[in-house]
């Protein structure tokens, strides 16, 4: 099983550090770039289901009206803040008691 991981990996990964200028041969070069387009044009097909995806959501068509509007009144921003440490208070208290085994041995010999 290793030695298959480690074939597999071998074929896939293309070892820049070999690629010594001095010794290849131009036909080299051309295979070798052929051969790596090859490659991710096969990936790129499979990831073509990414380019799919909707853009996100544009909340507003004019951003600057909404970043020069007028500020969100303190007194709003202090009742967010009460009603989110409530919540936070509500939900820390929350207990959950074990009235029985959760996982129970069957009867095998």
């Amino acid at each position: 099983m290793l030695s298959s991981i480690l074939a597999k990996t071998a074929i896939n990964i293309i070892d820049v550090s070999a690629a010594d200028s001095q010794g290849m041969e131009q036909h080299e070069y051309m295979d070798r770039a052929r051969q790596y387009s090859t490659r991710l044009a096969m990936l790129s097909n499979n990831l073509t289901h990414w380019k799919k995806l909707p853009l996100l959501p544009s909340l507003t068509n004019q951003p600057h009206q909404v970043l020069a509007s007028d500020l969100v009144p303190f007194a709003d921003l202090q009742q967010v803040s009460r009603i989110a440490a409530y919540a936070f208070s509500a939900l820390s208290q929350i207990r959950v008691d074990a009235k029985e085994e959760l996982v129970v041995q069957f009867g095998i010999p």
